[in-house]
């Protein structure tokens, strides 16, 4: 009864149409793979989706370097005191975190140009032993202007669902330049490059807060998995009951059973898989790049979020239970399809 009623509020959800939504798309396909296989289909919860770390886990925390009257009053006639002014600002001081970012970037600048020129040998050490600090601590406000940002948890969010059937390619290409841009702009401050254009940043938090492609296909990761994991224990089954084909021979089940694999996986769910798979190729590697700024470790939880998502390389990695569950399925079919001569280049 559990089935029957999980297929009903999904086949409500799809205006009645099974494949117009993935949850739906991927609980026919087991429902109809059950009957093709007489065997009965056992659909198991989705795990949720990572939380994305609430802020004070994300920020990393920057030794605020002062800078006193006296000094800020030496520093007349050098572009200097007018950034340190604006920091030191009502707004300087809820500016957004790339705002933050630019400031250190602009104070850098400032300051070389500043010692050039500056009488006081004793406000030039002090303003050379500062702009070092500056420059060391650049790599924690980069950090910070990408995941110390509100807009990064929007595009990250769990509350927009999986990717939807059929994905709008040319949103997902927006989006991957989108994270390029940031991504190649950051490498090339933290670099040395300090003449980068921030300010252009901003089309990419504005993106961030309309897109939630991040969120949605770190959740498509979990739910396919899931399901072709109850798929493939459906075939298992089968193939450790009794054979659908005896001495490899093709029946009438066996036509069936290739005509389902054709119209329904085929047609339907591998096409899914594949936008999934183009998402994690393409949007995921910039802000993987991000996540691993600098020499300090994220805090705990963090950590953890990053190992799940965005480290292909852990064994606690969404990515890497996809590709197990892909690929066991892939082989399920191919026994399957094999033991009735069927096989896809097997005549």
């Amino acid at each position: 009864m559990r089935i029957i009623a999980l297929l009903v509020v999904s086949f409500v959800l799809a205006g009645c149409d099974p494949f117009a939504q993935p949850e739906s798309m991927l609980d026919e396909y087991n429902l109809r793979l059950a009957r093709v296989l007489e065997v009965e289909a056992q659909l198991t919860p989705v795990p949720t989706a990572p939380e994305f770390p609430r802020m004070r886990e994300r920020v990393r925390e920057i030794e605020p370097i002062s800078v006193s009257m006296l000094d800020f009053l030496g520093l007349y006639g050098c572009e200097l005191q007018h950034v340190v002014g604006e920091r030191n600002s009502t707004l300087g001081r809820v500016a957004h975190p790339v705002s933050r970012l630019d400031y250190e970037r602009r104070f850098i600048l400032a300051a070389d140009e500043c010692v050039a020129i500056i009488e006081r040998e004793a406000l030039a050490e002090r303003l050379v032993e500062v702009n070092a600090l500056k420059r060391e601590s650049l790599v924690d406000a980069a950090w910070n202007a990408v995941w110390g940002s509100r807009e990064i948890e929007h595009h990250f969010t769990r509350s927009r669902g999986p990717l939807p059937v059929r994905m709008d390619r040319n949103r997902l290409s927006e989006s991957v330049e989108n994270n390029k841009l940031l991504e190649h702009r950051i490498r090339a401050l933290l670099e040395g490059d300090l003449e980068q254009d921030l300010e252009a940043l901003d089309a990419v938090y504005q993106r961030w807060l309309n897109d939630a492609l991040a969120g949605q296909g770190v959740r498509s990761a979990i739910l396919v998995a899931t399901r072709l994991d109850d798929a493939t224990r459906l075939i298992e089954q089968r193939l450790g009951e009794r054979p659908l084909c005896i001495q490899g021979r093709a029946n009438r089940q066996a036509e069936i059973m290739r005509n389902m694999f054709g119209s329904v996986y085929a047609a339907e769910v591998q096409p899914y898989l594949a936008d999934v798979q183009r998402v994690r190729r393409e949007l995921f590697p910039p802000l993987g790049a991000l996540a691993v700024l600098g020499d300090r470790r994220a805090s705990d939880t963090f950590h953890r979020f990053i190992a799940a998502v965005l480290d292909e390389s852990s064994e606690h990695n969404h990515w890497q239970v996809f590709d197990q569950a892909v690929a066991r399925h892939t082989h399920a079919w191919q026994a399957l399809l094999g033991q009735c001569g069927m096989r896809p280049g097997v005549h």
